[in-house]
């Protein structure tokens, strides 16, 4: 007798989420912050130094690019305890929202389409490039801006249906402003364009002059409002404004706007990888495609997904992690395509058995060429092959491998596992060492007053983590006798010159 492959149901998705997790958290704690991390970790250590949550400082300096809200977050990661800010605790909450934004998703599409399809949009998302690799563990607000977006449309379209109205404003808008306080004016604009968008297509634009809507915007809004009254309004509004049309066509030339709309559906594909190169591959196989009439929720989910997208098609600043909030409703639609597209059982094991062998030998190899320690492998080793087997041996085992999707996933989180194990652990023995760095500056001018003139973030950040103190930006002139500072250009006494990468910095003394 034929054995039954499993049902795909949360059971499913529960073991993907795990597997995630376990991939993630290998060494979340170890490369050191980099490109836009150390700016949130200084935001939210002097926090808690000044005991300011409502004010965001950077180097002391009042900050209004983005809100505190991923910030707030962050402080109750860390215990609200300044000593407990680190690598984890600014990384993780990136994770926790990630799997939340799959977990609601999996609620949202089984409403709609059923479990299968409602697991197998979950696993897209959760796996997509810019999401698995990209963001899921990255001190940026982006998996926060993505869950906010996604709660506020996702709950206003299924309390709107049901015709719960209020209910529906109310949820649309406060979580649009949960998103508003994380990133900005995009948090709101995903949600106008999402309901407008549905009304229009339903005759049914003249609800936003209804009663509900504007009760419901006032009340959801609040907590945004709130905190733009709390610091300089005009200040914190106008600064909000151009961050959020610097990059749009308003403020580019023509030339950059045709360029970004040609260069736009490459870039997305890639950001959607693999899952976009499989759905189009499928798509034209089985000459598929969506069905509006034949199901309404098909149609509502398109046309937010495409109305959303042309704003971003023809901002020629756009980069593709502006669209991971639209992620989640790509997943539904290429989870529609590939819904019954299967793989052999055995060439889909083979497979993984060929993959797992091929990232371990490349991984070994490679880690001990580039760094010549071995400890470094065989830690790096350990982790990934912690990650491999629970795919392997255990999870493979209770899951429908017969599913195409399953099975890449599968894949997938074992290259996410060799990312976490062995490329995390190479680039941190290859990044500049600005921790320590930071910890002999900590351990110079412990008793002492320190500034800096330069606005040098990743040692701005560890200088502060070590010292416990804020590290406050100063003009050359505006030092005081007798006080350190870190400098680009050596000044009054030389102390000590740190090389990190091609910058070179100097720890001073004002005479």
């Amino acid at each position: 007798m034929k054995k039954m492959a499993p049902e795909t149901d949360s059971k499913t998705l529960k073991l993907f989420l795990s597997a995630l997790f376990i991939a993630g958290t290998v060494n979340i704690w170890l490369l050191t912050l980099h490109h836009e991390e150390p700016r949130r970790g200084i935001v939210t250590l002097e926090m808690l130094f000044r005991h300011n949550f409502i004010q965001p400082t950077i180097l002391m300096i009042p900050y209004f690019k983005k809100p505190p809200l991923h910030n707030w977050i962050i402080t109750a990661f860390a215990g609200f305890n300044p000593r407990w800010v680190n690598e984890f605790t600014l990384r993780f909450p990136s994770l926790v929202a990630t799997a939340l934004t799959a977990f609601l998703l999996y609620l949202f599409v089984k409403e709609y389409l059923g479990e299968k399809l409602a697991v197998l949009s979950s696993v897209i998302f959760a796996t997509s490039w810019t999401v698995l690799i990209g963001y899921s563990t990255k001190c940026e607000p982006d998996m926060l801006l993505t869950f906010f977006t996604f709660a506020s449309i996702s709950l206003w379209y299924r309390f709107f249906k049901k015709n719960k109205k209020f209910i529906a404003w109310t949820a649309g808008y406060f979580f649009a402003s949960l998103a508003l306080l994380t990133k900005g004016l995009p948090g709101i604009v995903f949600f106008t364009i999402a309901f407008t968008t549905v009304l229009t297509v339903e005759k049914k634009l003249k609800e936003v002059f209804s009663y509900q809507h504007i009760c419901g915007m006032a009340i959801g809004l609040s907590p945004f409002l709130l905190w733009i009254m709390a610091v300089s309004p005009e200040k914190a509004t106008l600064t909000l404004w151009h961050e959020a049309i610097r990059r749009t066509a308003v403020e580019n030339p023509l030339s950059k706007t045709v360029k970004g709309i040609v260069l736009f559906i490459p870039r997305l594909i890639l950001a959607l990888f693999p899952w976009s190169l499989i759905a189009m591959y499928q798509a034209a196989k089985d000459k598929q495609f969506l069905n509006w009439k034949e199901n309404p929720f098909i149609r509502d989910i398109s046309i937010i997904t495409l109305a959303n997208l042309a704003v971003y098609l023809v901002s020629p600043g756009t980069r593709m992690r502006y669209v991971i909030p639209m992620m989640p409703f790509i997943s539904i639609i290429m989870a529609l395509i590939l819904e019954n597209a299967k793989i052999n059982p055995q060439r889909g094991v083979s497979t993984i058995q060929f993959l797992m062998d091929i990232l371990l030998f490349t991984g070994i190899i490679t880690t001990i060429w580039i760094t010549l320690h071995t400890e470094i492998a065989l830690n790096a080793t350990i982790f990934f092959l912690m990650v491999a087997y629970f795919v392997y041996f255990y999870m493979m085992k209770r899951i429908d491998i017969t599913s195409l999707v399953l099975i890449a996933g599968c894949a997938l989180l074992i290259i996410r596992g060799f990312y976490s194990a062995y490329y995390i652990s190479i680039a941190e023995f290859k990044y500049p060492k600005y921790r320590k760095a930071a910890k002999e500056i900590a351990t110079i001018t412990r008793e002492h007053s320190l500034s800096t003139t330069v606005k040098e973030l990743k040692l701005g950040f560890y200088t502060e983590k070590f010292r416990q103190k804020p590290l406050p930006f100063k003009k050359t002139e505006n030092l005081e006798k007798g006080e350190f500072f870190i400098t680009l250009k050596p000044a009054g006494k030389k102390i000590k010159t740190f090389k990190l990468g091609s910058r070179v910095l100097y720890l001073c003394k004002k005479e």
